[in-house]
């Protein structure tokens, strides 16, 4: 009755509903640390509070206003989640309130795939090492004949899960503008030395990643 597309986006829009009526209403939190894993995923760092919409530790819907108070995080992790969000009506927003339960100079750490790496990657070969890096890390079903440029769809869209991709100039230009500065390209290994408690994505070949500092 419904397409795959339309299937995840009702799926989602219900998460986001149910947190919202969980967790969102109401005063501010403090929360049990100073440490945000945000879109945490399936993955739980000891030692920080882990966020997503659903089977998490605090359920929240990642696009609204946040439940907590005011500089409350002294750093914020979050891999793969801005590709997820409307640009204008969702992540612009969202900045800004990570910009808000952050302290004053707080790191703020962020992954997404770098819209500038996959088109160079259907420059030099009409997406096949993009294919190959996905194959690396999880099963990617590719009927025999299919041409490797539907990698690049794959990229883009994800069945309607992604509603942007980022380069580094776009995304600079986000956070610049709602709260953080001295924005910097890291690279996975980076975050690794950091905080060495989150495992290992090895998602550099198709990645973007960015330090930010809370201004102030």
């Amino acid at each position: 009755m419904f397409s795959r597309r339309t299937r995840s986006g009702l799926r989602l829009d219900l998460l986001r509903l149910r947190a919202r009526m969980k967790h969102q209403w109401g005063r501010k939190r403090i929360p049990p640390c100073s440490r945000l894993h945000f879109g945490c995923g399936a993955r739980r760092i000891p030692g920080w509070l882990n966020v997503d919409l659903a089977g998490s530790e605090f359920d929240i819907d990642l696009a609204a206003p946040l439940p907590w108070r005011d500089a409350v995080f002294e750093c914020i992790v979050s891999q793969q989640v801005l590709e997820h969000l409307e640009l204008e009506s969702e992540v612009m927003p969202l900045l800004s309130e990570l910009a808000r339960v952050s302290r004053p100079r707080a790191e703020f750490w962020a992954s997404c795939p770098d819209m500038d790496k996959v088109c160079r990657g259907y420059v030099q070969d009409g997406g096949r090492a993009l294919l190959d890096d996905r194959r690396r890390r999880v099963p990617v079903p590719w009927p025999e004949g299919r041409p490797f440029s539907q990698m690049i769809n794959v990229m883009f869209h994800q069945d309607g899960e992604h509603r942007n991709l980022y380069d580094f100039a776009l995304l600079k230009w986000l956070l610049e503008t709602h709260g953080f500065g001295r924005i910097e390209r890291v690279d996975e290994a980076a975050l690794r030395a950091r905080f060495p408690e989150f495992p290992a994505r090895n998602d550099d070949y198709h990645a973007l990643y960015i330090r930010a500092v809370r201004a102030g």
